[in-house]
């Protein structure tokens, strides 16, 4: 019995002195990523460097996952929970897309979202849950409305920085674009904005969000043939989600937080849509 206990021990303090090893690999020490090192040390002295190491590497990946986030251009972290739906809150929904979409599998596949709807429909905050769980899994993100994307391009090309520009654009694994509607750009920047759609295609994801109807974003788009070509690169083989005819989300939580009985309709007119 004695025995037996002595080869778990040596067994335990053998696996404790592998993970110590891996961590310090893991933190860019190599000269401590030795697990030889920690031969004789007795196994609660082991157990406790472990655990020291074990939480700063939980402190530092939080760390880096908040500059990451910053970086991105998202403020607070959302997940999943803060999401609720059931069958009927997205009618026009088609059944599991949603759930499909929350797998960020379609940014593994370099495919796009789209999602159309109207105000306080939750694109936003389904796109930003999205964009933090491809940042956790280490892809690299940028979160933009379509307005300050026109706005930073002209600043971009009166800078004589547009080429650079575009091009860390077009690197983002990860692109959102919300409120792609409610820009109207004039024809430089259309342009602009063509080449980081049309170099992300099939290379990258992006995500796109419209409250607006995009044959009206059509209308004033000053390059007809340009705005087929991009549709066409956004749309292809695309996650579609059309979110009209959802509640008001803003509205539901702040009734919830009243403890109203206020009545809050169905949202179906002046939303998104997808025809082009």
């Amino acid at each position: 019995m004695g025995q037996l206990k002595e080869e778990r021990a040596m067994d335990d303090s053998a696996a404790m002195a592998e993970g110590i090893a891996r961590l310090f690999g893991a933190a860019n020490m190599p000269l401590l990523a030795d697990e030889s090192l920690y031969a004789g040390i007795p196994l609660p002295a082991l157990a406790g460097i472990h655990e020291a190491l074990s939480e700063q590497r939980t402190d530092d990946d939080a760390k880096k996952f908040r500059n990451r986030m910053r970086y991105a251009g998202i403020l607070k972290e959302r997940t999943s929970n803060t999401f609720k739906w059931d069958d009927g809150t997205y009618p026009l929904v088609g059944p599991g897309l949603i759930e499909q979409a929350l797998t960020i599998g379609f940014v593994r596949q370099r495919k796009n979202l789209i999602m159309a709807g109207p105000p306080g429909a939750g694109k936003s905050l389904l796109a930003a849950i999205i964009a933090c769980k491809a940042i956790r899994e280490g892809f690299s993100v940028k979160y933009k409305t379509a307005h300050d994307i026109s706005v930073e391009l002209r600043e971009a090309r009166s800078g004589n920085s547009l080429s650079g520009y575009i091009k860390k654009m077009q690197a983002y694994d990860l692109l959102v674009i919300e409120d792609i509607t409610f820009s109207a750009p004039e024809i430089k920047t259309a342009q602009a904005f063509f080449s980081i759609i049309d170099k992300r295609y099939a290379r990258k994801s992006t995500i796109i969000t419209t409250n607006g109807n995009v044959k009206e974003w059509a209308g004033n788009f000053p390059d007809k043939s340009m705005f087929a070509a991009l549709l066409g690169r956004i749309y292809e083989e695309a996650l579609l989600l059309n979110m009209n005819g959802a509640v008001d989300m803003r509205l539901r939580l702040a009734n919830d937080a009243l403890g109203g009985d206020a009545a809050i309709g169905a949202m179906h007119a002046g939303g998104g849509s997808f025809d082009a």
